[in-house]
């Protein structure tokens, strides 16, 4: 490497005629449309294709020096990192059969084509910030590649360029006189540094193909959030710690931050198949300065030669960052902070001591989101870690609390105030008086409670030593005694041990949701513990985005385009995996609150008895039944059939007015959504679940219009009346067309509309209507139903109104999937004429106690008495709130089941959509979990748990007011 440095790498960018490309783009690879350039430093790319649409191929020109032999270098990289399952676009073949074709240039010599798909998606450069998270992620992706690319042979990989660092010298050398006078000599002082520092390793490193270029500028993000590898130009066999440094090199230039650079060292240490080794940690830095030294002086370079090159001019102060950054920071100690991100000890050869007795025996205590320690809401009692604590060091001699770790334990159950709940520190129990001892040889310092040992730029922080006992400052041995574990209660010790890199300030010990995993002033001490940290959940968290994308496709609705990940929820809380909760307004799943221990109880313990299908004989599925009909509105509602869902409710209840009719037809509201199976699906009409609703309703379902008073066609006095008359008009028709309807549908409280409450007498005189011409009333109250409305139980009587039929879920289950079917007795016993139900999960006998335990919980807890009082309240606030704020048009609903519905003019309505979508992402800010609904998307759906208190209503409040704020500054 660097042994045959060619003469001619000094290029302009190809000059080929644009008429050539486009050409060749339609005839070899069928691509018409406008030409757009991308920036090259030598090469040049074309996106083939409508510019108001997506590209469809891009075009790369290569420079005419690039042999044909070695763009096949290329197409061969291309192919392995693919067969590896690394992302990259693929290279098309021509219709001529080849993946690369030859183009003349407009001043002569002959270039190569290679057509590439193209990625929806954007280069990290421009437009994500790298942070501590990415780096590592990335230091993965390099390792991905350099796994990928280990065993692959190609004649021309050993080809030799200028951007292959065994010949940064000689590039160096060959162009410094390009550089401003006043760099030149700093330059050539840090080259010379990290040559000799490379040279003593030199032997030892590890030689194989590589990428040669992985930057934020050749790694892609798609909408999905996957990494994709482009630009393969530069692959040329080289050091495989190479790749690392490129990459290391970008992020210290971007960022300019040791610890994210450590970072992407750690994601390529754990992904790399063979362990990084010694020689290869020594010769990184220098590597790393050495490409920004051969990034400046070609940068200067390319100017000169190129001054036309806009791509280039605008990256010259960057890679020049790039180099004053590497060169800024003495190696020995860099060395030693890379080694640690790799797993290693900061020297080689080193091994640590302990800390304290018994630290290679310890008992972890987690204190995670989804710790089991802390369910049952333990995790809102005052000194619950010290209790823990307390409770390990019965079976073990140190218990250890981890650096990393978003603690549940900290979380602030007041939105309005997110604590600091991720540690940055280890935390070691043990009992008082235990010996403390350098883990390392350094200079020790002390204070009140504290000792700091220091080497090779490595600062270990230890708090909680006895002062009485700890020595004065000066060189200490490894083993060394610093002292005896302070009393933090009686009979715990307590010590808190912290890293900083360098001379870096100390950072706060525990962070918030959106800070930095491991800063510079705050690093992960753990590797000189013989402990392992907690993943950072940043790191964790993308990665599970990308996982769920994966898993469930595009056609899958999900909540915000950047979601935070759930994994407790609590009462009225989600707490997410960083350590923040967040209300939850919109849940009306989970009717009675997450994870009320009641409800966990009853099904836990009936899945260690007994959990089938419904054909057998046990006592849980007729208590539900018992209990559910208590509630009926009528008590000709005598009757119960389980379901798994909604979506499955409608469709019985559908199948069974059919059935008792002996009809098909069927009428159905305007707006509505019933849910996802075939007969569902087929009365739901919301233009936003199906833009297409209302033109691919099957012929046997007839449309009404919504009961919407606020902005339907019939408003004010006689409204209700005005859209009932609409029932009776159509069920006439169809009587009349000999195609009589079998039932009405609609739901009592128009949920998918936001809330609405039809007039006043609508659903009674629909009701009339459907049955004068000898239909059924199904009430769809799978989303308003069980004393969400305050008022009642059922959303049909607000309206004073007796359906036939009812369909139930949602609340049902507190999110266990439960639902049922509430119909008079003749009606479920026509279905028998069509065939026995039968369903394998519903009803089942943990179904069926999660359900009961619902109802009981909703009784005895007074849950439909606290939606009316605390619903009240709220939609007096936001109608106060309306007085100043002019966004809000009305508030819909009633009781704990409303909607705020958002108007740019209360005159002509215009729907405020941009506003509310942002609204709902700010308010997440502020921690409100809050989305948009009706086809229009612009009412804010509030239907929280129904255990929401007064207080919390008032903290939803408070932010919307200052949400709208902002919109209106």
């Amino acid at each position: 490497m660097g042994d045959a440095l060619r003469e001619d790498w000094l290029l302009r960018r190809p000059e080929p005629d644009l008429a050539e490309v486009a050409r060749i783009a339609e005839a070899e690879f069928g691509a018409t449309g406008t030409l757009g350039e991308l920036g090259s430093q030598q090469d040049r790319n074309f996106l083939i294709g409508d510019p108001a649409g997506d590209a469809s191929i891009l075009l790369k020109v290569v420079h005419p020096t690039v042999t044909e032999a070695e763009v096949s270098l290329q197409v061969r990289v291309s192919d392995a990192l693919r067969e590896a399952g690394v992302r990259t676009p693929r290279i098309l073949t021509a219709a001529s059969g080849q993946r690369s074709l030859a183009i003349a240039g407009r001043e002569g010599g002959e270039s190569r084509v290679l057509a590439y798909e193209t990625v929806r998606g954007v280069a990290l450069a421009d437009r994500h910030e790298i942070d501590g998270a990415r780096a590592e992620e990335l230091g993965s992706l390099a390792a991905r590649v350099a796994n990928a690319l280990a065993s692959v042979d190609h004649p021309e990989a050993r080809r030799s360029h200028q951007w292959e660092l065994g010949n940064a010298a000689a590039v160096v050398e060959r162009l410094i006189g390009e550089l401003p006078e006043e760099r030149r000599d700093a330059c050539r002082r840090a080259v010379y540094g990290a040559l000799q520092r490379l040279d003593a390793v030199r032997p030892l490193l590890r030689a194989q193909l590589i990428h040669g270029d992985l930057t934020s500028d050749n790694i892609m993000l798609d909408a999905a959030g996957a990494l994709w590898v482009i630009d393969l130009g530069d692959a040329a066999r080289s050091w495989r710690i190479a790749e690392l440094a490129v990459l290391v090199a970008d992020v210290l230039g971007r960022t300019g931050s040791l610890a994210a650079a450590a970072r992407a060292v750690s994601g390529f240490a754990a992904t790399c198949e063979d362990p990084l080794t010694d020689a290869e940690l020594a010769a990184l830095w220098p590597l790393v300065t050495l490409r920004g030294a051969v990034l400046a002086v070609s940068g200067w370079s390319q100017i000169r030669i190129d001054p036309d090159n806009a791509y280039a001019r605008e990256r010259l102060e960057h890679e020049w960052r790039v180099f004053e950054r590497a060169a800024a920071l003495d190696p020995d100690p860099v060395e030693a902070q890379l080694r640690l991100a790799a797993g290693l000890t900061h020297r080689a050869g080193l091994v640590y001591r302990d800390l304290v007795p018994g630290l290679d025996r310890v008992r972890i205590i987690d204190l995670g989101i989804r710790s089991v320690a802390l369910d049952r809401g333990r995790w809102t009692d005052a000194g619950v870690e010290q209790e823990l604590a307390r409770a390990a060091l019965g079976t073990a001699s140190v218990a250890v609390m981890r650096f990393g770790e978003a603690r549940l334990s900290r979380v602030s159950t007041d939105v309005r105030e997110p604590a600091d709940t991720r540690s940055r520190c280890v935390e070691l129990w043990t009992r008082p008086g235990a010996t403390v001892t350098a883990p390392f040889a350094g200079r020790i310092e002390t204070g009140a409670g504290f000792a700091e040992l220091r080497a090779d730029g490595v600062v270990l922080r230890i708090e909680g030593i006895d002062p009485a006992v700890s020595p004065s400052a000066g060189e200490v041995r490894a083993g060394a005694e610093l002292g005896r574990v302070g009393a933090q209660a009686p009979g715990l010790g307590r010590l808190v041990v912290a890293r900083r890199m360098l001379d870096a300030a100390p950072a706060p010990l525990f962070a918030g949701a959106l800070d930095e995993y491991a800063p510079e002033g705050a690093a992960d001490p753990s590797a000189l513990l013989g402990l392992v940290a907690v993943p950072d959940p940043t790191r964790e968290l993308r990665d599970e985005q990308r996982r769920r994308e994966h898993a469930m496709g595009g056609a899958a609705e999900r909540y915000y385009l950047d979601p935070p990940r759930f994994e407790r929820g609590w009462n009225t809380l989600l707490i997410d995996t960083r350590g923040r909760a967040y209300l939850d307004l919109v849940n009306n799943v989970t009717a009675i609150g997450h994870s009320h221990p009641r409800l966990a109880d009853a099904v836990g313990r009936q899945l260690h008895l007994l959990n089938t299908n419904s054909r057998f004989l046990y006592e849980a599925y007729a208590d539900f039944a018992e209990k559910l009909l208590a509630h009926a509105p009528d008590p000709s509602l005598d009757t119960v059939i389980p379901v798994n869902s909604g979506s499955e409710a409608v469709d019985l209840a559908i199948r069974l007015a059919q059935a008792a009719t002996g009809r098909r037809d069927l009428i159905a509201a305007r707006e509505g959504y019933h849910g996802w199976t075939m007969a569902a699906d087929a009365v739901s009409t919301s233009a936003f679940d199906n833009p297409s609703a209302l033109a691919s309703r099957p012929e046997w379902v007839h449309l009404v219009d919504a009961p919407n008073d606020y902005r339907g066609p019939h408003r004010g006095t006689g409204a209700g009346a005005a859209y009932a008359a609409q029932v009776g008009r159509v069920a006439a028709r169809l009587g009349d067309e000999g195609r009589p309807a079998a039932a009405f549908i609609c739901e009592p409280v128009l949920g998918n509309a936001g809330g609405v409450m039809p007039p006043e007498g609508y659903l009674a005189a629909a009701y009339d209507a459907i049955r004068a011409n000898g239909g059924l009333a199904i009430a769809d109250e799978v989303q308003v139903g069980y004393g969400r409305l305050g008022g009642a139980f059922w959303g049909s009587e607000l309206q004073g109104a007796v359906p036939d039929i009812i369909a139930v879920a949602k609340a049902a289950g507190n999110a266990y999937p439960v639902g049922a079917v509430i119909a008079r007795r003749e009606i479920v016993d026509a279905l028998r004429d069509e065939g026995m139900f039968f369903s394998s999960a519903a009803g089942a006998p943990a179904s069926a106690v999660a359900a009961s335990a619902v109802l009981d919980v909703i009784r005895d807890e007074g849950l439909q008495r606290n939606a009316a009082i605390v619903g009240a309240h709220l939609r007096a606030r936001i109608e106060e709130l309306a007085a100043r704020r002019s966004l809000i048009g009305r508030v819909h609903g009633s009781g704990l089941y409303l909607g705020v519905e958002l108007v740019r003019d209360r005159e002509t309505l215009e729907p405020a959509q941009e506003e509310t979508a942002r609204i709902c992402e700010r308010l997440l800010d502020h921690g409100i979990i809050m989305q948009a609904t009706s086809e229009r998307q612009n009412v804010l759906k509030v239907k929280p748990p129904m255990t929401l208190t007064i207080a919390e209503a008032d903290v939803f409040v408070a932010a919307l007011d200052a949400v709208l704020g902002e919109l209106e500054g």
